[in-house]
């Protein structure tokens, strides 16, 4: 149980700052930013369901690295930005109610990796675009509806990405040699690390 504590909190760590550094030089430059992220946050989610079979780890995740995304000091629209990443942990704990990790055919894995994919992307940006209006001013549903096709088709893109990763991800080994006090001495420098970079703008 600590363990996996310990992990909730350095993965998420890590993916806060990936989104704080990563995600903002992607979109500065316009290069699918979020399409990129979703996939790395499924990526790191999917992973750590497989390593640690912890319902509700994922969810934490997320909530740490929402955490650190909108208190970045650097960066633009950090609601929206935090509001998707959290809602990214929700949709894959509801999609991961079935333990996906368990099966062992290749179209299934393909198959969920793909659906993962898309639904958290597709979702968690539909789902912002609701949210963070209703919080700073006044949700128009119109303005959903005419970005919602170039919603969903970009969700391919990470639907191509989650297809293709999951079976991969199921192909690492799950054992480790590494000892307990090595284990969180790490886990403990990696998770100041993030943080003090998030904290410092980098």
């Amino acid at each position: 149980m600590r363990k996996r504590i310990v992990a909730m909190i350095l993965f998420g760590s890590i993916w806060g700052l990936l989104e704080c550094s990563l995600g903002d030089y992607l979109h500065s430059r316009h290069l699918g930013a979020g399409i990129v992220m979703a996939s790395i946050a499924f990526i790191f989610m999917a992973y750590t369901r497989y390593l640690y079979n912890a319902r509700g780890m994922q969810a934490g995740m997320a909530a740490i690295a929402a955490i650190m995304r909108h208190f970045n000091p650097v960066g633009g629209c950090l609601l929206c930005a935090s509001i998707s990443i959290f809602i990214e942990g929700l949709i894959f704990e509801a999609i991961w109610i079935i333990p996906w990790h368990h099966e062992r055919s290749n179209i299934v894995k393909v198959g969920i990796g793909a659906i993962s994919g898309y639904m958290i992307y597709s979702i968690g940006f539909i789902a912002t675009q609701i949210i963070t209006p209703m919080i700073v001013s006044k949700f128009y549903l119109h303005d959903l509806i005419s970005n919602l096709p170039i919603i969903l088709a970009n969700g391919t893109y990470a639907l191509l990405i989650g297809a293709i990763a999951f079976p991969l991800i199921m192909a690492i080994p799950k054992e480790t040699r590494i000892k307990d006090s090595l284990y969180y001495a790490a886990s403990a420098v990696l998770v100041a690390i993030s943080w003090m970079a998030v904290i410092a703008g980098i």
